[in-house]
């Protein structure tokens, strides 16, 4: 907006997760005073609901503010403790003292490539193909243990007091935009199934020399599965229909990992579609026997929620929620990461499922 020195930022933020890859993509930087896109991996929740930071690792922040940084300098970096001594590898023109690769010419004239490997036990970031360096990292949280899977965060921000901003921004050089022709990850694997390219790409690394071997390929979560029966209806497609004034008994099923947690509450409530509302909700803490078995072997915990009183459309929503201590030793309660395989067009990976749409009659 003219004259209130504000301006619009944007980010693309994968909703697949990943531990360890391959990661590229094809961008065509901006050219103004202030701009700041950047390519980077983030922590996601953890299996208990909660988020770290560190871990995190900037592939790369390209940053113009015409004094330190111009636009033949870009950053890569890990958000952790530095030496000189990580590098095992750097090339001539990446200035470790700032982990800047300072290029012959400016970075934003055409397309390039940065490609970025990260294995269990080291990083590697390439631009077109090149590798740039390659530097001993782990993805581990402040306590020392794994970090939660990363999800892939593509942003352009502008200005900021201390880096992109701190000589002002070219508002004359406006509008500007960060373009991305493609993203792509790729994890490496031994088998014979696998490809040498991520894709189509011609910059891939070489697998014999960048590949890795790691057990991880993501964080197991519990999965809600498709509702069968709700009321002592059947659900179809489309559903279940039920009448007013019925109590809503439900068979919910859930598939959990080897090992999960089991201070564990699952909790159901349904809303109105139209007034977005909850009208009903019920929860039961996880324990041993809880479960009973579908005919089809699914494990299933029942839960009976109160009567709709009301005609209309609704949608059964379902959890679940973990006791955590904070940083400062207090209690949060919070949702545990899931999976949803159900009816309902839905996000794959959340932290609540909508598991059947009911219309009540």
């Amino acid at each position: 907006m003219e004259g209130t020195n504000l301006f619009e930022s944007a980010m693309i933020r994968s909703h697949r997760t990943f531990y360890y890859g391959y990661f590229e993509a094809r961008v065509f930087l901006p050219n103004a005073r202030g701009v700041f896109p950047a390519f980077w991996l983030e922590a996601d929740y953890d299996i208990d609901g909660k988020t770290w930071h560190p871990p995190e690792a900037d592939i790369f922040e390209f940053v113009i503010n015409g004094v330190e940084d111009k636009a033949n300098s870009l950053h890569s970096n890990i958000v952790g403790p530095f030496s000189e001594k990580q590098y095992t590898y750097a090339d001539k023109n990446f200035l470790l003292k700032f982990q800047n690769l300072y290029a012959s010419e400016d970075l934003n004239l055409g397309w390039h490539t940065a490609g970025y490997v990260w294995a269990p036990d080291k990083v590697s970031f390439f631009w077109d193909g090149k590798l740039i360096y390659t530097r001993n990292y782990q993805w581990l949280r402040k306590d020392g243990r794994l970090g939660p899977p990363a999800h892939v965060d593509l942003n352009f921000a502008v200005g900021g007091s201390k880096w992109a901003g701190r000589h002002g921004i070219d508002e004359a050089a406006f509008p500007q935009a960060f373009k991305i022709d493609y993203v792509r990850v790729c994890q490496f694997t031994e088998s014979d199934k696998g490809l040498r390219q991520c894709g189509p790409s011609e910059v891939t690394p070489d697998p014999k020399q960048f590949g890795y071997t790691a057990t991880i390929n993501d964080m197991q979560r519990p999965a809600f599965l498709q509702v069968a029966k709700v009321a002592g209806k059947q659900v179809s497609a489309a559903g279940a229909t039920l009448a007013t004034a019925v109590p809503v008994t439900v068979e919910i099923p859930l598939k959990l990992p080897a090992d999960y947690p089991s201070n564990r509450t699952l909790q159901a409530w349904i809303v109105d579609e139209a007034t977005r509302t909850t009208v009903t909700a019920a929860s039961a803490k996880l324990a041993a026997g809880m479960f009973k078995k579908r005919d089809d072997g699914t494990d299933v915990l029942e839960l009976s929620l109160s009567a709709i009183q009301r005609a209309g459309s609704y949608v059964l929503y379902a959890k679940l929620t973990s006791e955590v201590t904070n940083d400062k030793g207090e209690r949060q309660v919070l949702p545990s990461p899931v999976t949803c395989a159900t009816v309902v067009p839905q996000p794959q990976k959340g932290l609540s499922c909508r598991l059947v749409a009911l219309k009540v009659r």
